[in-house]
């Protein structure tokens, strides 16, 4: 019984976080017309929400959930190493297009997965949840996925070890 009090809690933490990260970066998209100062105004929502995954990987250890610790490890690490080691020191590419459409796939699949889970907790799952949690992955999976590799990409650009190499565009013309 505790366990199923924590994990709602959580759950419905994490749904309430990455909703707050959607409507500030909906606000500020609608307010200032830019994607420039998006990642300014969610930094601390978007770290704090997504340092919370941590979590997962304990509960998956300990058997609080069903899920595999290793594939939540891999899953969790992936956004870190985005978040923490690529977009947050790389102050350049914050206000690059790719990173709200990133943040919004991120807030949109984490939204539905979270409240899906909680809703589970109490059986309480209405259907167009269950539709979106098992259908918008589709789009909204590579959306995220192809927003995290253009982040790194971009991020190349400013790398002191890569200045003077030619850009993918230089390289693609010389194969021409």
């Amino acid at each position: 019984m505790l366990a199923k009090v924590y994990l709602l809690l959580y759950n419905c933490s994490l749904g309430f976080g990455w909703s707050l990260v959607l409507w500030y970066t909906l606000q500020e998209l609608h307010g200032s017309q830019t994607t420039s100062t998006v990642y300014r105004k969610v930094e601390v929502p978007l770290k704090v929400s997504q340092t919370l995954a941590v979590l997962e990987i304990l509960h998956a250890a300990v058997g609080l959930v069903r899920s595999s610790p290793l594939t939540t490890f891999i899953q969790v690490q992936s956004r870190l190493v985005v978040l923490w080691l690529v977009l947050d020191p790389v102050r350049e590419i914050q206000s690059e297009v790719n990173v709200p459409v990133m943040i919004c796939a991120w807030c949109v699949a984490e939204i539905v997965r979270y409240w899906y889970y909680a809703l589970s907790i109490v059986d309480k799952v209405p259907y167009l949840l269950t539709w979106c949690r098992y259908s918008l992955f589709t789009v909204l999976y590579p959306v995220g996925v192809s927003g995290e590799l253009l982040t790194i990409y971009t991020s190349l650009s400013t790398s002191p070890l890569l200045a003077g190499s030619p850009s993918l565009s230089q390289q693609t013309e010389r194969l021409v």
